[in-house]
């Protein structure tokens, strides 16, 4: 009759569900004996018309005794076992004490009773069903990390201040030459050239990108996986951030003075160039010109789709692939560079660069996450704070080693 559900009941509930288990094994014997009863009034009816007042007491017993045994049952649901999970069943002899056709079975108004159970058992939709348990799926559902690959193709190294200095080359006069004197003849005791070298100091602010989230005691404590989840989606903003700011960032209201902000705009030598490959052939010269040579492309997918897709013939008389194979996907060159697609730089811009020795991350403090009930009126609420931090310069040391343009 009864299923029980126990895998996430309490020690006490298991103890009244046993209870329940012994009050139903009573109440199973009662109706086996008010079964016996209603046959026995039922025969007396059937020989004498009418039953004995012995029989009738004995029903009235059963029928009370059956009344007791269901408030202990109800009892039992109050103490924490729910009586529509663990005995639905024992609603069917409830409905049946309270049905017109047993109190007329008792009055002797007639000589058996039957009720007509109209419910079908069906499983239940949506949540909280009563008899299916829900296949949760493990972990939290969160939409895709961005690959982020700037700061890898970036020197880096620590600091332990909040300014990084560093002296800069400002003009250099090469007046390198043989040692000669106001005639042909004159190559000794005549003064050599002299060449000239100037300097600036230049410095660079260590800036602080942080973010929190505030979150009861209770839900940390309740749900052991979440504090790990926020502590690595805060880590992961920490570096999405960064990632936009090593590029782009303004180098004003505390951002990073991104590569792209400093980097030497491409300039124009050939305006008949319109294929993108061209334009950043050309970058490339520009910097080589510059005696740069560049390490990495940075592109938006979307352009490198569009490289990727473009075809010898400008018509259908020729579909062999330019750069593309679509037998298979190698990994992204032109022009004999790595090319490190990311959705941090915008579509249409370009950047490339020699980031091995053009600039450096100086980080004062690497990216940490900390937990504390010390922020306002946390502790009055119940509430921590979880803060996820780090303290970081870019330095661009060389800014013509970084060629940016638009295709």
């Amino acid at each position: 009759m009864t299923q029980a559900y126990t895998s996430n009941l309490t020690d006490d509930q298991r103890e009244n569900l046993v209870e329940l288990k012994a009050v139903e094994k009573s109440l199973e014997t009662k109706f086996g004996e008010l079964d016996d009863t209603m046959e026995k009034m039922n025969g007396q009816i059937k020989d004498s018309g009418d039953a004995s007042a012995e029989v009738k007491a004995e029903m009235e017993k059963l029928t009370k005794d059956y009344d007791g045994l269901y408030d202990r049952i109800k009892e039992i649901e109050v103490k924490g076992v729910s009586l529509n999970e663990e005995a639905n069943d024992m609603d069917i002899g409830t409905e049946f004490i309270k049905s017109e056709q047993y109190q007329a079975l008792v009055d002797g108004r007639q000589g058996q009773a039957r009720m007509e159970m109209k419910t079908a058992i069906i499983n239940a939709t949506g949540q909280n069903q009563p008899l299916v348990p829900a296949d949760r799926v493990a972990g939290i559902i969160h939409e895709p990390n961005r690959l982020l690959r700037i700061r890898d193709v970036l020197a880096a190294t620590g600091t332990n201040s909040n300014l990084i200095e560093f002296a800069k080359e400002n003009v250099f006069t090469n007046n390198a030459g043989p040692q000669i004197g106001g005639s042909p003849e004159a190559f000794e005791n005549v003064t050599k050239p002299e060449s000239g070298i100037t300097f600036t100091l230049e410095t660079e602010p260590v800036q602080t990108i942080a973010h929190w989230i505030p979150a009861s005691k209770q839900v940390i404590a309740d749900s052991a996986q979440l504090q790990g989840y926020i502590s690595g989606r805060l880590t992961y903003g920490l570096k999405l951030k960064e990632e936009t700011q090593l590029l782009s960032g303004t180098g004003a209201n505390g951002e990073l003075n991104g590569l792209i902000t400093q980097a030497t705009a491409y300039t124009v030598q050939s305006p008949q160039l319109t294929n993108e490959m061209d334009i950043i052939r050309e970058a490339i010269k520009q910097a080589q010109l510059s005696e740069y040579f560049p390490t990495n492309i940075v592109l938006n997918p979307q352009d490198w789709y569009d490289i990727d897709v473009k075809k010898v013939g400008s018509t259908a008389t020729d579909e062999r692939y330019v750069v593309g194979n679509p037998r298979e996907m190698s990994a992204p060159r032109l022009w004999g560079l790595p090319v490190i697609l990311s959705n941090s730089i915008s579509a249409g811009t370009f950047l490339l660069g020699a980031f091995d020795m053009g600039a450096e991350n100086k980080d004062r403090m690497q990216a940490t996450v900390e937990v504390s009930r010390e922020n306002s009126d946390n502790f009055v609420k119940n509430m921590i704070t979880i803060l996820a931090e780090e303290r970081i310069a870019l330095v661009v040391y060389r800014p013509a080693a970084f060629i940016t343009g638009s295709l």
